[in-house]
């Protein structure tokens, strides 16, 4: 087996980002299943290309994507994806949407089927602080979420 986990580069003139940080420290291995770890740009438009190209180049069986929620202390799996872009600052490249659908023939949100309320509890059994999060937000790691949505 083979995961895909992805983290961000950092963004708002901070020298590192707290998503990427906790990624690269993973194992290569997690049992029988190799972890393949990948920085993502920071960026409404590369972004979705980024992680499309490099999930064909490995081929995984399951793809996490790790982001980072200021505020936020603990492991916090999201329930619903967005499909809207409003970035309170500019992305890596300088974009700032504002009130932007990523999907135009989309809803206006993706519920995820995952057991999240579940994960998180047993995410707490291992001693890890965790809730579920209602959204993703508006920023980059959610147009990800979205534009993953089929």
């Amino acid at each position: 087996m083979r995961i895909l986990v992805t983290g961000f580069d950092p963004f708002e003139h901070e020298p590192i980002n707290p998503s990427w940080e906790a990624v690269k420290r993973l194992p290569e291995r997690v049992a029988d299943a190799e972890i393949v770890k990948v920085r993502i740009p920071t960026s409404f438009a590369r972004s979705p290309e980024f992680v499309r190209d490099v999930i064909v180049e490995h081929d995984p069986d399951v793809v996490v994507s790790v982001g980072q929620a200021g505020g936020r202390f603990g492991v916090n799996p999201e329930r619903v994806a967005i499909n809207l872009d409003d970035g309170r600052i500019a992305d890596n490249d300088g974009y700032q949407p504002i009130d932007t659908p990523i999907r135009a023939d989309g809803p206006p949100a993706y519920f995820s089927s995952l057991p999240v309320k579940a994960m998180v509890t047993a995410i707490r059994r291992a001693g890890v602080p965790a809730a579920v999060s209602n959204t993703a937000g508006t920023y980059v790691c959610n147009h990800i979420g979205t534009r993953s949505c089929t």
